[in-house]
């Protein structure tokens, strides 16, 4: 009795294992294309914690159904046992469907290469149960992502590629004096030209030589010439000398665009 329940309880392993392989990829696929930072930083956030209470109901369902099956096997069998009947030691679940090495010759094909016979096994049941797992899976798969209930790639994709330039803004308005740095190339530079010629060019002039302003290409800076001394004259202004304070006109991003423009046309 002892190698019998041995047997199904290593059948019941085995299962299980099979069962659990697809699910960790079957709930990435439920996750959002694009979290947060924020929650994506910890595990314990109310999305994860949805997901493990969900898997620990699917096991303990899977756990009580693989339970009444084995009962059940073990009922009948003491109930063919009790009407005299014989009972075949069978596992509970077999996973492997060739016939015994005395009963081949029931299977044997005409097929013959080189003095040896092909045998007619059928395939594991395992193999099988999988083949039609996927069949079912390939539905879903083409229901899920071919209606407005899932997204493909390149929606998934654009998607990202959204939400990365929202999380880059967010970065850049989040600048100021005391971590601004430099923009050496890319459209960001360009940016800063644009803003220097629309609101500072009447001033300083459209090649930044100066005209009411000081010039900016030169060596000679008023009230310095880093990035985050500029970045910081920009901002607050110079009310002094007529400068006006741009922080209320311009994004803490753009004043780092303009910024980084003026610095790269100075002299070094």
């Amino acid at each position: 009795m002892k190698h019998f329940i041995h047997k199904k309880l290593r059948g019941l392993v085995m299962l299980l294992s099979l069962l659990f392989l697809g699910i960790p990829s079957v709930f990435a696929q439920e996750a959002p294309a694009a979290a947060s930072a924020e929650s994506s930083s910890s595990f314990f956030n109310a999305d994860n914690w949805i997901i493990v209470v969900v898997l620990v109901v699917i096991i303990v369902v899977l756990l009580a159904i693989l339970y009444m099956l084995y009962a059940l096997s073990v009922f009948m069998r003491m109930v063919n046992k009790a009407d005299g009947k014989e009972v075949e030691n069978t596992p509970f679940i077999d996973f492997n469907a060739a016939v015994p090495i005395e009963r081949e010759h029931e299977i044997l094909t005409d097929h013959e290469y080189d003095g040896i016979r092909e045998l007619d096994n059928k395939l594991p049941p395992w193999w099988v149960a999988m083949f039609y797992m996927t069949i079912v899976f390939a539905f879903v798969y083409m229901w899920y992502y071919h209606s407005e209930e899932g997204r493909l790639q390149d929606d998934e994709y654009l998607a990202e590629m959204v939400e990365a330039e929202v999380q880059m803004k967010l970065a850049a308005d989040k600048v100021n004096e005391n971590n601004v740095t430099l923009i050496a190339s890319g459209p960001r530079l360009d940016k800063g030209k644009e803003i220097f010629a629309v609101n500072c060019a009447s001033c300083h002039g459209p090649n930044l030589e100066g005209k009411i302003g000081p010039n900016l290409t030169d060596a000679t800076w008023l009230h310095g010439g880093d990035i985050k001394d500029i970045f910081k004259t920009i901002k607050y202004g110079v009310p002094a000398k007529g400068m006006i304070p741009w922080q209320s006109q311009l994004s803490p991003a753009q004043i780092q665009e303009v910024s980084s423009y003026i610095k790269s046309m100075a002299k070094k």
